[in-house]
C-alpha cells in the first residue's frame, strides 16, 4: 500500500527530501528484490520512462526551499518529485500560527487538496498520509494543522500519522511556544500518530554520537530522516510470514 507525504513549512521540506533520498537509497542498495519493491512501491512511483517520483505534496508560503529540494532530487539522479506536485506564494507566514491556520490554509485550501486528490488518484491502494512539519514557524505549525484537518475531513478512514519537529529550548522564533501548544492541542483531535523530534536531543546525537563539530541544520535534517526512515521502512516480523505488512502506518501504533 501507498504513503503519500505532505510536506509543509521550510523544515518540512527540508526533511522530507532528506528522507525520500535515503529511502530511495536504501532500495537500491537492498539485495532483497522483495524488500526493494516494496520499498519503492510505497513512497515512490514510476513512470513511463522507469523514473521514480515520489509520492509527495509539497507546500510552504515560500518558493525557495522547495525549489531547493526539487532541484536536489532532480540532481541525485535516481528520484525526483512530480513536476505538479507542489504549491508556494510569495508572502510567507511570519512565523504566525494564527495566520496559517486563520488566513493561508483557508485561503489555499482549494489548491493545495487538489494537489493532494490528484497524488491519491495515483495509489493502487492508499495507506495513509505523513504531514511532515516543524511546530515552530507558521506555515509548518499552522498551515500544516489546517492540511492535517482537511485531510481528516476529506479522508475519514485514512491514517494519518503527523510528524514534528520540536524547536530548540532558546529557539530563534519568539513565539514558537504558543506555535507549538496551539499546533499540538489542534492535531490531538485530528492525527491517529505523531512522531517527534527534538531539535536539542537531535543536536545531542549529532555532537557526542557523530562527533560533528560544526553542527547545521542540515545535519539535524539528516539524522531526522535517517531515524524516520528506519521507522516507515518495510520490515517482517515474527508473525508476519516473510510478507511486509500491506498497513505500514497503523502497524507503528
Amino acid at each position: 500500500m501507498s504513503v503519500v507525504t505532505i510536506q509543509l513549512g521550510q523544515c518540512g521540506n527540508q526533511v522530507g527530501q532528506e528522507l525520500f533520498d535515503i529511502i530511495c537509497n536504501d532500495a537500491e542498495q537492498s539485495q532483497r528484490k522483495t524488500y526493494s519493491t516494496s520499498c519503492s512501491a510505497r513512497f515512490f512511483r514510476p513512470t513511463s520512462k522507469g523514473d521514480l517520483v515520489a509520492r509527495a505534496v509539497l507546500v510552504d508560503m515560500e518558493p525557495k526551499v522547495i525549489n531547493q529540494s526539487m532541484n536536489k532530487a532532480v540532481k541525485s539522479g535516481r528520484w525526483r518529485y512530480g513536476e505538479d506536485s507542489h504549491f508556494s506564494q510569495k508572502q510567507g507566514s511570519g512565523n504566525n500560527w494564527a495566520n496559517g491556520y486563520c488566513v493561508l490554509g483557508p485561503r489555499h485550501k482549494d489548491a493545495v487538496e487538489e494537489l493532494v486528490r490528484q497524488e491519491v488518484e495515483r495509489c493502487d491502494a492508499l495507506a495513509g498520509f505523513i504531514p511532515v512539519m516543524s511546530v515552530a514557524g507558521g506555515t509548518g505549525s499552522g498551515v500544516g494543522t489546517y492540511v492535517t484537518q482537511c485531510l481528516r475531513d476529506i479522508y475519514p478512514t485514512s491514517f494519518i500519522l503527523n510528524h514534528l519537529t520540536w524547536p530548540y529550548g532558546t529557539g530563534e522564533v519568539i513565539v514558537q511556544n504558543y506555535n507549538s501548544v496551539l499546533t499540538l492541542a489542534h492535531l490531538y483531535q485530528l492525527s491517529d500518530a505523531m512522531l517527534v523530534h527534538e531539535n536539542d536531543t537531535v543536536h545531542k546525537i549529532c555532537s557526542q554520537l557523530l562527533n560533528i563539530k560544526q553542527i547545521s541544520f542540515s545535519d539535524i535534517n539528516m539524522v531526522i530522516a535517517h531515524q524516520l526512515g528506519g521507522v516507515l521502512q518495510p520490515a517482517l516480523t515474527p508473525d508476519s510470514y516473510g510478507v511486509y505488512s500491506r498497513n505500514p502506518l497503523g502497524e507503528k501504533v
